[in-house]
């Protein structure tokens, strides 16, 4: 009989940290959809990007590097 116990414990354990850690990834999920804040320090880094490729880089970089 202390087979089944030891048994039951086990699936106990197993059980809670299951509905634990469904819990913390639950609550961070809602927490990171929630919270809309962007840091106005990091949100001056991000500029629009020029979609033209300069091709007078590589030219420069061909000098620099036989």
């Amino acid at each position: 009989m202390r087979k089944k116990r030891v048994d039951r414990e086990v699936i106990v354990l197993l059980v809670s940290t299951l509905v634990t850690m469904a819990s913390w990834v639950g609550f961070e999920v809602y927490r990171a959809y929630t919270q809309n804040k962007v840091d106005p320090e990091v949100e001056r880094y991000l500029e629009k990007i020029d979609p033209t490729l300069k091709t007078g880089i590589f030219s420069k970089l061909e000098e620099l590097n036989p």
